[in-house]
C-alpha cells in the first residue's frame, strides 16, 4: 500500500508538471478563416497574405487567419450566409456584401455622392463610429476599408448619354442593390449574373456594357470583349473586410488588439496599392486599343443628373435622407 502510495504521487506530481510544461510549450492557437473573390496573386491577395504573417508574428502563433482566394466559398451572398452561420468567420467583400450585412454602408457608393478617393476617405474616416456600430448591430465586426477602383463604363460601342443606355444589354451582379436602378430610370433591362458568369456572357453577346473599375475589367478578362471606355468615372466601387462579432468576441483581448492595430495598417496598404494598380490598368486598357471616349460638359451635366435621380430614389430604402446628406458633405 506504501509503495502505491508512492507511486500515485509520483504519477500525479509528472502530470502537474507535464501539463504546466505542454502548455507553456504550445499555446492554444486560433485560426479565424476568410473567403473572398479575390484571385490568387492579386493585390488583395499579396495583402492579405502578408497581413496573416505579420497576425501570426505578432501573436506569437496564437492567432491564425487562413484565406479562400477566388471565390471557392461561394460569391458574396453565400460568403455573408456562412458568416451567419458560423460555417466559415469572415470575408473580404465589395460592397455588394456589405450592403448584405448593413444596407447604409451602399451609401459611399451612390453615383457622383463622392468624386475622389479623397472624399471617400474623408467621408469614411468622419462616418466610422456609425458604420462600426452599424455593422456591430447587424452581427459583424468591420476590420477595415478597401477598394475596389472608380468604376467606369465600358461596351462594345461608344456611349456618350445616359439615354445611349437604353439599347444596350448592361450586366447587373445578381445581389446589387444600387446599380439597377440607374438601369432602370434609363429605361434599360440589365443581365443579372453572378461575377464568374460575366466573361461567358460578353463571349457571346448576352452582355455588351458593363459599369466596372478597371482593375477588375483587365483582371477578370472581361477588358478583352470590349471596346470602349468612358473617360469619366460615375462611382467610387468599396469593399472591406469583415468578421462575425461573435468570433471577435471569442477572442482574447491581446488578440482583439493585434488583428485591430494590424487591420489598420494592411487595409490602408491594400488602398494604396490597389490605386496603383487603377492607374496600372488604365494603361494597360489604353495599350489593348480600347478607345477612350471623351465626355463634353453638356454630357457630364446629364450623367450627375441621372446620379442625383438615383440618389434620391435610393434614399430611405438604402439609407435615410440625413445618412445621404451627411455624406454628400465630404463632396464639397
Amino acid at each position: 500500500m506504501r509503495r502505491l502510495a508512492v507511486w500515485a504521487l509520483a504519477l500525479a506530481f509528472a502530470g502537474i508538471v507535464g501539463n504546466g510544461a505542454t502548455s507553456a510549450q504550445t499555446p492554444p492557437t486560433t485560426t479565424l478563416s476568410f473567403a473572398t473573390l479575390a484571385p490568387p496573386g492579386s493585390t488583395w491577395m499579396r495583402v492579405y497574405d502578408s497581413w496573416a504573417r505579420e497576425v501570426r508574428r505578432r501573436s506569437n502563433q496564437t492567432l491564425t487567419l487562413r484565406f479562400y482566394s477566388g471565390g471557392v466559398q461561394g460569391d458574396e451572398g453565400e460568403v455573408v450566409r456562412k458568416i451567419r452561420n458560423g460555417r466559415i468567420d469572415g470575408g473580404g467583400v465589395t460592397a455588394v456584401g456589405l450592403g448584405q450585412v448593413f444596407r447604409p454602408a451602399l451609401v459611399f457608393q451612390m453615383p457622383g455622392i463622392l468624386r475622389s478617393y479623397e472624399q471617400l476617405d474623408h467621408a469614411r474616416d468622419g462616418m466610422r463610429a456609425e458604420m462600426d456600430t452599424g455593422f456591430a448591430g447587424a452581427g459583424f465586426k468591420l476590420l477595415g476599408w478597401a477598394d475596389v477602383g472608380q468604376a467606369r463604363l465600358f461596351s462594345t460601342a461608344p456611349i456618350h448619354v445616359p439615354a445611349d443606355l437604353a439599347t444596350r444589354k448592361p450586366f447587373a451582379w445578381r445581389d446589387d442593390s444600387v446599380l439597377p436602378m440607374l438601369y432602370t430610370l434609363v429605361h434599360s433591362n440589365p443581365v443579372r449574373l453572378q461575377l464568374p458568369e460575366v466573361l461567358g456572357a460578353l463571349q457571346t453577346n448576352r452582355v455588351d456594357t458593363l459599369i466596372t473599375p478597371p482593375v477588375p475589367c483587365v483582371q477578370l478578362q472581361w477588358c478583352s470583349r470590349l471596346t470602349h471606355m468612358m473617360d469619366s468615372p460615375l462611382s467610387i466601387v468599396l469593399g472591406g473586410t469583415i468578421m462575425s462579432k461573435a468570433k471577435w468576441d471569442a477572442l482574447t483581448p491581446e488578440n482583439q488588439a493585434i488583428l485591430a492595430e494590424t487591420g489598420e495598417q494592411f487595409h490602408a496598404l491594400a488602398r494604396r496599392n490597389l490605386r496603383n494598380d487603377e492607374r496600372t490598368a488604365l494603361t494597360t486598357i489604353a495599350s489593348r486599343g480600347i478607345i477612350a471616349v471623351p465626355i463634353t460638359a453638356a454630357q457630364k451635366a446629364l450623367w450627375e443628373a441621372l446620379g442625383a435621380q438615383v440618389r434620391q430614389r435610393l434614399t430611405g430604402q438604402i439609407a435615410d435622407a440625413a445618412l445621404v446628406a451627411r455624406v454628400a458633405t465630404y463632396a464639397h
